[in-house]
Protein backbone atom coordinates (compact mmCIF):
# COMPACT_ATOMS: atom_id res chain seq x y z
CA UNK A 1 0.00 0.00 0.00
CA UNK A 2 2.96 2.35 -0.47
CA UNK A 3 1.19 3.96 -3.40
CA UNK A 4 -1.27 5.58 -0.95
CA UNK A 5 1.49 7.97 0.16
CA UNK A 6 1.83 9.48 -3.34
CA UNK A 7 -1.38 11.63 -3.31
CA UNK A 8 -0.03 13.34 -0.15
CA UNK A 9 3.04 14.75 -1.88
CA UNK A 10 1.42 15.83 -5.15
CA UNK A 11 -1.14 18.35 -3.76
CA UNK A 12 1.51 19.72 -1.42
CA UNK A 13 3.96 20.18 -4.30
CA UNK A 14 1.35 21.74 -6.63
CA UNK A 15 -0.03 24.23 -4.13
CA UNK A 16 3.40 25.41 -3.04
CA UNK A 17 4.46 25.74 -6.67
CA UNK A 18 1.32 27.84 -7.22
CA UNK A 19 2.28 30.12 -4.32
CA UNK A 20 5.76 30.63 -5.77
CA UNK A 21 4.34 31.46 -9.19
CA UNK A 22 1.89 34.01 -7.74
CA UNK A 23 4.61 35.82 -5.80
CA UNK A 24 6.92 35.73 -8.81
CA UNK A 25 4.19 37.32 -10.91
CA UNK A 26 3.86 40.14 -8.38
CA UNK A 27 7.60 40.83 -8.49
CA UNK A 28 7.83 40.58 -12.27
CA UNK A 29 5.07 43.09 -13.07
CA UNK A 30 6.46 46.20 -14.74
CA UNK A 31 5.35 49.70 -13.83
CA UNK A 32 2.92 51.55 -16.04
CA UNK A 33 3.81 54.87 -17.66
CA UNK A 34 2.83 58.08 -15.94
CA UNK A 35 1.96 61.44 -17.46
CA UNK A 36 3.40 64.79 -16.39
CA UNK A 37 1.26 67.68 -17.66
CA UNK A 38 0.67 71.41 -17.34
CA UNK A 39 -1.75 73.84 -18.97
CA UNK A 40 -2.78 77.49 -18.78
CA UNK A 41 -5.89 79.05 -20.32
CA UNK A 42 -7.26 82.59 -20.44
CA UNK A 43 -10.96 82.52 -21.31
CA UNK A 44 -11.17 85.34 -23.86
CA UNK A 45 -14.94 85.06 -24.08
CA UNK A 46 -15.00 86.64 -20.60
CA UNK A 47 -12.58 89.46 -21.47
CA UNK A 48 -13.91 92.95 -20.86
CA UNK A 49 -12.74 96.52 -20.35
CA UNK A 50 -14.62 98.54 -17.77
CA UNK A 51 -14.32 102.34 -17.90
CA UNK A 52 -14.93 104.60 -14.90
CA UNK A 53 -15.30 108.37 -15.37
CA UNK A 54 -13.18 110.58 -13.10
CA UNK A 55 -14.52 113.93 -14.30
CA UNK A 56 -13.56 114.45 -17.94
CA UNK A 57 -15.96 112.18 -19.82
CA UNK A 58 -16.13 108.42 -19.79
CA UNK A 59 -12.83 107.10 -21.26
CA UNK A 60 -12.98 105.02 -24.46
CA UNK A 61 -10.30 102.87 -26.10
CA UNK A 62 -9.34 102.91 -29.78
CA UNK A 63 -7.00 100.07 -30.79
CA UNK A 64 -4.19 100.98 -33.21
CA UNK A 65 -2.84 97.42 -33.59
CA UNK A 66 -3.51 93.90 -32.33
CA UNK A 67 -1.23 90.85 -32.49
CA UNK A 68 -1.30 87.15 -31.54
CA UNK A 69 1.69 84.82 -31.18
CA UNK A 70 2.08 81.15 -30.23
CA UNK A 71 5.21 79.06 -29.82
CA UNK A 72 6.09 75.54 -28.65
CA UNK A 73 9.22 73.58 -27.83
CA UNK A 74 10.10 69.99 -26.99
CA UNK A 75 13.71 70.76 -26.10
CA UNK A 76 15.33 73.87 -24.67
CA UNK A 77 14.42 76.54 -27.24
CA UNK A 78 11.15 77.56 -28.87
CA UNK A 79 11.31 76.10 -32.36
CA UNK A 80 7.76 76.22 -33.74
CA UNK A 81 6.13 79.64 -34.07
CA UNK A 82 2.91 81.16 -35.42
CA UNK A 83 1.61 84.74 -35.46
CA UNK A 84 -1.33 86.84 -36.60
CA UNK A 85 -1.75 90.61 -37.01
CA UNK A 86 -5.21 90.60 -35.43
CA UNK A 87 -7.20 88.97 -32.62
CA UNK A 88 -9.69 87.16 -34.83
CA UNK A 89 -7.63 84.91 -37.16
CA UNK A 90 -6.07 82.93 -34.34
CA UNK A 91 -2.76 81.07 -34.11
CA UNK A 92 -1.93 77.41 -33.47
CA UNK A 93 1.31 75.49 -32.88
CA UNK A 94 1.87 71.84 -31.99
CA UNK A 95 4.96 69.69 -31.70
CA UNK A 96 5.28 66.03 -30.63
CA UNK A 97 8.33 63.79 -30.30
CA UNK A 98 7.76 60.08 -29.64
CA UNK A 99 9.90 56.96 -29.24
CA UNK A 100 9.04 53.40 -28.28
CA UNK A 101 9.31 54.27 -24.55
CA UNK A 102 8.27 57.89 -24.17
CA UNK A 103 6.61 60.88 -25.78
CA UNK A 104 6.76 64.62 -25.19
CA UNK A 105 4.44 67.18 -26.68
CA UNK A 106 3.55 70.86 -26.51
CA UNK A 107 0.78 72.93 -28.02
CA UNK A 108 -0.43 76.53 -27.86
CA UNK A 109 -3.13 78.54 -29.56
CA UNK A 110 -5.05 81.80 -29.64
CA UNK A 111 -8.62 82.24 -30.85
CA UNK A 112 -11.61 84.50 -30.34
CA UNK A 113 -12.50 82.31 -27.35
CA UNK A 114 -9.24 81.62 -25.53
CA UNK A 115 -5.46 81.88 -25.20
CA UNK A 116 -3.89 78.57 -24.13
CA UNK A 117 -0.64 76.69 -23.59
CA UNK A 118 -0.11 72.96 -22.88
CA UNK A 119 2.88 70.67 -22.26
CA UNK A 120 3.11 66.90 -21.58
CA UNK A 121 5.69 64.17 -20.88
CA UNK A 122 4.73 60.50 -20.86
CA UNK A 123 6.66 57.25 -20.48
CA UNK A 124 10.07 56.09 -19.29
CA UNK A 125 13.44 57.53 -20.39
CA UNK A 126 16.35 55.99 -18.39
CA UNK A 127 19.30 58.33 -17.71
CA UNK A 128 17.77 61.15 -19.74
CA UNK A 129 16.24 64.52 -18.96
CA UNK A 130 13.29 65.65 -21.07
CA UNK A 131 11.33 68.88 -21.25
CA UNK A 132 8.50 70.48 -23.20
CA UNK A 133 7.11 74.01 -23.09
CA UNK A 134 4.69 76.33 -24.83
CA UNK A 135 3.41 79.89 -24.71
CA UNK A 136 0.81 82.19 -26.26
CA UNK A 137 0.43 85.97 -26.20
CA UNK A 138 -2.23 88.44 -27.23
CA UNK A 139 -1.09 92.07 -27.35
CA UNK A 140 -2.15 95.45 -28.66
CA UNK A 141 -1.67 99.22 -28.54
CA UNK A 142 -4.39 101.85 -28.12
CA UNK A 143 -5.19 105.49 -27.48
CA UNK A 144 -7.64 106.82 -24.94
CA UNK A 145 -10.28 109.50 -25.38
CA UNK A 146 -11.50 111.02 -22.13
CA UNK A 147 -10.00 110.58 -18.69
CA UNK A 148 -10.74 107.83 -16.25
CA UNK A 149 -9.94 104.43 -14.86
CA UNK A 150 -9.69 101.46 -17.26
CA UNK A 151 -10.05 97.94 -15.86
CA UNK A 152 -9.03 94.95 -18.02
CA UNK A 153 -10.16 91.52 -16.80
CA UNK A 154 -10.85 87.91 -17.85
CA UNK A 155 -11.17 84.44 -16.30
CA UNK A 156 -8.22 82.06 -16.29
CA UNK A 157 -7.46 78.43 -15.43
CA UNK A 158 -4.18 76.74 -14.46
CA UNK A 159 -3.56 72.97 -14.20
CA UNK A 160 -0.60 70.82 -13.22
CA UNK A 161 -0.20 67.09 -12.59
CA UNK A 162 2.95 65.00 -12.00
CA UNK A 163 1.13 61.67 -12.07
CA UNK A 164 3.29 59.22 -10.12
CA UNK A 165 6.63 60.41 -11.50
CA UNK A 166 9.39 60.48 -8.92
CA UNK A 167 11.61 63.10 -10.61
CA UNK A 168 9.55 65.75 -12.38
CA UNK A 169 8.23 69.30 -12.28
CA UNK A 170 5.42 71.21 -13.97
CA UNK A 171 4.68 74.91 -14.24
CA UNK A 172 1.72 76.89 -15.60
CA UNK A 173 1.39 80.66 -15.81
CA UNK A 174 -1.10 83.36 -16.86
CA UNK A 175 -0.59 87.12 -16.78
CA UNK A 176 -1.96 90.54 -17.74
CA UNK A 177 0.29 93.54 -18.45
CA UNK A 178 -1.02 97.10 -18.88
CA UNK A 179 0.95 100.32 -19.40
CA UNK A 180 0.50 103.96 -20.44
CA UNK A 181 2.82 106.59 -21.88
CA UNK A 182 2.51 110.23 -22.82
CA UNK A 183 5.71 112.09 -23.49
CA UNK A 184 7.70 111.90 -20.28
CA UNK A 185 4.93 110.19 -18.33
CA UNK A 186 4.66 106.43 -18.16
CA UNK A 187 3.47 103.73 -15.84
CA UNK A 188 2.62 100.07 -15.81
CA UNK A 189 0.89 97.38 -13.80
CA UNK A 190 0.74 93.61 -14.13
CA UNK A 191 -0.80 90.57 -12.55
CA UNK A 192 1.01 87.27 -12.78
CA UNK A 193 -0.37 83.97 -11.46
CA UNK A 194 1.68 80.80 -11.41
CA UNK A 195 1.41 77.20 -10.28
CA UNK A 196 4.64 75.23 -9.82
CA UNK A 197 4.73 71.54 -8.91
CA UNK A 198 7.83 69.62 -7.87
CA UNK A 199 8.35 65.97 -6.90
CA UNK A 200 5.75 64.91 -4.36
CA UNK A 201 3.26 67.70 -5.16
CA UNK A 202 -0.39 66.83 -5.52
CA UNK A 203 -2.27 67.68 -8.75
CA UNK A 204 -3.59 71.24 -8.80
CA UNK A 205 -6.28 73.18 -10.66
CA UNK A 206 -6.80 76.92 -10.16
CA UNK A 207 -9.64 79.03 -11.58
CA UNK A 208 -9.92 82.75 -10.95
CA UNK A 209 -9.93 86.23 -12.55
CA UNK A 210 -7.02 88.24 -13.95
CA UNK A 211 -7.53 91.97 -13.45
CA UNK A 212 -5.36 95.07 -13.99
CA UNK A 213 -6.30 98.76 -13.94
CA UNK A 214 -4.72 102.17 -14.60
CA UNK A 215 -5.89 105.77 -14.74
CA UNK A 216 -5.57 107.24 -18.24
CA UNK A 217 -5.92 110.87 -19.29
CA UNK A 218 -7.35 112.14 -22.54
CA UNK A 219 -5.00 111.54 -25.49
CA UNK A 220 -2.68 109.14 -23.67
CA UNK A 221 -1.48 105.95 -25.35
CA UNK A 222 -1.40 102.50 -23.83
CA UNK A 223 -0.42 98.91 -24.43
CA UNK A 224 -1.84 95.65 -23.15
CA UNK A 225 -0.86 91.97 -23.29
CA UNK A 226 -2.33 88.69 -22.07
CA UNK A 227 0.02 85.72 -21.73
CA UNK A 228 -0.10 82.00 -20.99
CA UNK A 229 2.74 79.50 -20.66
CA UNK A 230 3.18 75.87 -19.63
CA UNK A 231 6.27 73.72 -19.12
CA UNK A 232 7.15 70.23 -17.86
CA UNK A 233 10.46 68.59 -16.99
CA UNK A 234 11.44 65.08 -16.02
CA UNK A 235 14.60 63.09 -15.30
CA UNK A 236 14.92 59.31 -15.00
CA UNK A 237 17.79 58.00 -12.87
CA UNK A 238 17.58 54.64 -14.59
CA UNK A 239 14.94 53.12 -12.34
CA UNK A 240 11.93 54.25 -14.33
CA UNK A 241 11.63 57.22 -11.99
CA UNK A 242 11.01 59.68 -14.79
CA UNK A 243 7.62 58.25 -15.47
CA UNK A 244 7.13 55.11 -13.44
CA UNK A 245 4.06 54.21 -11.41
CA UNK A 246 4.39 51.93 -8.38
CA UNK A 247 2.09 48.90 -8.44
CA UNK A 248 -1.07 49.53 -6.42
CA UNK A 249 -1.36 48.04 -2.95
CA UNK A 250 -4.43 46.09 -4.03
CA UNK A 251 -2.27 44.12 -6.46
CA UNK A 252 0.16 43.04 -3.75
CA UNK A 253 -2.72 42.25 -1.38
CA UNK A 254 -4.37 40.10 -4.05
CA UNK A 255 -1.14 38.20 -4.61
CA UNK A 256 -0.64 37.66 -0.88
CA UNK A 257 -4.21 36.40 -0.47
CA UNK A 258 -3.76 33.91 -3.31
CA UNK A 259 -0.51 32.67 -1.85
CA UNK A 260 -2.07 32.38 1.62
CA UNK A 261 -5.07 30.52 0.23
CA UNK A 262 -2.78 28.11 -1.56
CA UNK A 263 -0.80 27.44 1.62
CA UNK A 264 -4.02 26.92 3.61
CA UNK A 265 -5.24 24.47 1.00
CA UNK A 266 -1.96 22.60 1.28
CA UNK A 267 -2.24 22.39 5.07
CA UNK A 268 -5.85 21.15 4.87
CA UNK A 269 -4.87 18.53 2.34
CA UNK A 270 -2.13 17.26 4.66
CA UNK A 271 -4.56 16.97 7.58
CA UNK A 272 -7.12 15.07 5.48
CA UNK A 273 -4.56 12.63 4.15
CA UNK A 274 -2.78 11.96 7.48
CA UNK A 275 -5.04 8.93 8.42
CA UNK A 276 -4.29 7.32 5.06
CA UNK A 277 -0.61 7.86 5.55
CA UNK A 278 -0.75 6.13 8.93
CA UNK A 279 -2.57 3.15 7.36
CA UNK A 280 0.04 3.05 4.63
CA UNK A 281 2.75 2.50 7.25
Amino acid sequence: MKHLAKPIRRPYFKTNLFSILVLSLCLAQSAEAATVSASAVIDWSTFKITAIDIGNGLPTVTWSNQNDTSQVNTGYYYNTYDSAANWSSGTSTTETLSTSTYSRSASSATSINQINANATLNGSFPYQSLSASSGSQRSGSFTVQGSGLLIFEANYSLMGDLGASSNASASSNASFNLSYYNGGNSGSVNQNVNQYLSTGSAPVTENDILSVALVFKDGWSGSFSANTSASVYGYDYGTGGGGSVPLPGAFWLFGSVLAGAASLRSANTMRRMRPFAEVAR
